[in-house]
């Protein structure tokens, strides 16, 4: 009877554990799609003050074929522009829709943005929405 007992209490111990191996496996293939993180800005300094400047940035963090991140215009004496963009890229040209605030109403655009060596070019489905625009790479900042 105690031998039975130990096979029972063996069995449902095994049973229990999870597979340790599998969960390995799947953080592993999670980590090997390529991932990349880009900065782009433009800062655009006032002729009769040093103490505004006008920035343009672009984040991207590139994930497979995902991407994601930040396009904000930041005028110093102007209402700002904040928005997050998610999309797709496909030789080196992104397709993503572009979530923004300005002046308290919440906008929508189409966006490209075709990636350069030194530069990225952005480009609105609306050409009035003041979207289109070239801004210059820089090194991202590592926390």
């Amino acid at each position: 009877m105690k031998i039975t007992l130990a096979i029972l209490a063996s069995l449902l111990l095994c049973i229990s554990c999870k597979n340790p191996k599998s969960e390995e496996i799947s953080s592993e293939n999670e980590e090997t799609v390529a991932t990349e993180e880009l900065c782009f800005r433009n800062e655009y300094s006032f002729p009769d003050s040093t103490e505004n400047i006008d920035v343009l940035n672009l984040d991207l963090h590139i994930k497979g074929d995902s991407v994601t991140g930040n396009y904000n215009w930041l005028p110093a004496l102007k209402d700002q522009r904040h928005g997050t963009l998610e999309g797709t890229i496909e030789n080196k040209t992104i397709t993503a829709t572009y979530r923004y605030m300005q002046e308290g109403i919440e906008e929508t655009a189409e966006i490209t943005i075709v990636l350069k060596d030194d530069k990225a070019i952005i480009t609105g489905d609306n050409p009035n929405s003041g979207l289109d625009t070239e801004v210059a790479k820089i090194q991202c900042n590592v926390d």
